[in-house]
């Protein structure tokens, strides 16, 4: 306190001095220099204590001495307790979170109902509860988003529910069996392979609606189709008319229009002529042909045409060795009428066979008209079924 007075009542000093310095030295009267040192004595004096009071207020004498208030009871630590593999229901039906967490727990202090013994207990109850409520709106696959999630909203201390013990959670984790997670693995697998299937049939049927109601509505339309994906073949384009105009009838179960008819590729035995190769058989003469179109064909002839699609003919020994073996074939799958009909066709009867071993030496040629078999061979190396039976050559000319 002292330390401060002294400073003020030096100023004071000066203040009252330096007007009766000042008047000696400029001759001022007595009256004046001591008017004037009285007047800045008092106005120094008062402008100090201005200063003072409203630095230190002045205590009021009459106030009665406050007592200090209680200081507040020291808060007691967090302690800890753990929660492992809680089961934890999820959005969908059958897949179950499990949940693990370290839960931090304090008592509230001045409950009358709090118990140091049910503390650890408490704490969990009320964390696994915070925690089921936030699993059960999410998605099972969505286990890794919810996790972080849920340490977000743990983290933060509350009250349980009867207000005895104030719990957070820390390091939290949250997943799945590993039955449901192969489970969820392959649901995922079947649902992008599902929709894979479905944006390709979906593309198929633009397709065929684009083919049907558009390329192929009629043979014009399919023509002009061609046309604009080949534009530089136009000589082929006008070849192409026919097959274009069958396929367009077809898509839509209807004949070929009479305009487009004569325009249709020919038969396969056609082109087969028109390129040289003749026909696949041959006709003997006027009148005979080897298998008419409306005759009905037999098994025997089946065969004759397998066996001339090989390059067998009747003058080799494969030959009568492969028509024994189908025809023991067929007895042994019971099918006794085809093979009857085969062996009475094309094997020769025990009498043709004496004939034909009187000249050892003698060949026949299936080109010269040999009737042991009921076809003969022309020129050209073709099967066919002759109308009558024709003289015998061979033999009579040995």
């Amino acid at each position: 306190m002292m330390r401060l007075r002294f400073p003020s009542l030096l100023f004071v000093a000066l203040c009252g001095l330096a007007p009766a310095v000042l008047g000696n030295l400029l001759h001022w009267s007595a009256w004046l220099w001591g008017f004037m040192s009285m007047g800045m004595t008092s106005g120094s004096l008062l402008l100090v204590m201005t200063f003072f009071s409203g630095k230190h207020p002045q205590a009021d004498p009459y106030a009665t001495e406050e007592t200090e208030p209680p200081a507040a009871p020291a808060e007691q630590p967090y302690q800890e307790t753990r929660v492992i593999d809680a089961v934890l229901p999820s959005a969908v039906d059958g897949y179950d979170f499990l949940f693990s967490a370290t839960v931090w727990w304090r008592p509230v202090p001045d409950h009358t109902g709090s118990s140091v013994g049910a503390s650890p207990a408490l704490a969990a109850s009320a964390i696994v509860s915070r925690a089921l409520e936030i699993a059960r709106r999410e998605q099972p696959g969505r286990a890794s988003f919810a996790r972080f999630f849920l340490e977000g909203e743990l983290s933060v201390p509350l009250p349980d529910r009867s207000g005895r013990v104030m719990a957070l959670a820390a390091d939290a984790t949250l997943t799945l069996s590993p039955a449901d997670r192969e489970r969820l693995r392959k649901l995922s697998d079947l649902l992008k392979d599902e929709e894979i299937w479905e944006y390709e049939r979906e593309h198929e049927r633009n397709k065929r609606r684009y083919l049907g109601d558009d390329v192929l509505r009629s043979a014009g339309s399919a023509v002009v189709w061609w046309l604009a994906r080949h534009e530089n073949e136009i000589d082929r384009a006008v070849d192409m008319i026919g097959p274009l105009a069958q396929i367009a009838a077809a898509a839509k179960d209807e004949a070929v229009p009479e305009l487009f008819r004569h325009l249709l590729v020919p038969p396969v035995s056609a082109r087969s002529e028109a390129t040289g190769g003749g026909p696949l058989w041959g006709d003997p003469g006027p009148g005979a042909g080897p298998f008419d179109c409306e005759a009905e064909v037999g098994a025997a002839d089946r065969l004759v045409l397998l066996l001339a699609a090989v390059g067998v003919k009747p003058d080799m020994d494969e030959y009568t060795v492969l028509v024994n073996r189908v025809v023991m074939s067929l007895e042994m799958a019971e099918l006794y009428e085809a093979a009857d009909e085969i062996r009475q066709t094309l094997l020769p009867t025990p009498e043709q066979g004496d004939g034909a071993g009187e000249d050892e030496g003698s060949t026949a040629d299936p080109s010269e008209g040999d009737t042991t078999s009921p076809y003969f061979w022309d020129a050209s190396h073709q099967p066919h079924r002759p109308t009558a039976p024709g003289p015998r050559t061979g033999e009579d000319e040995s």
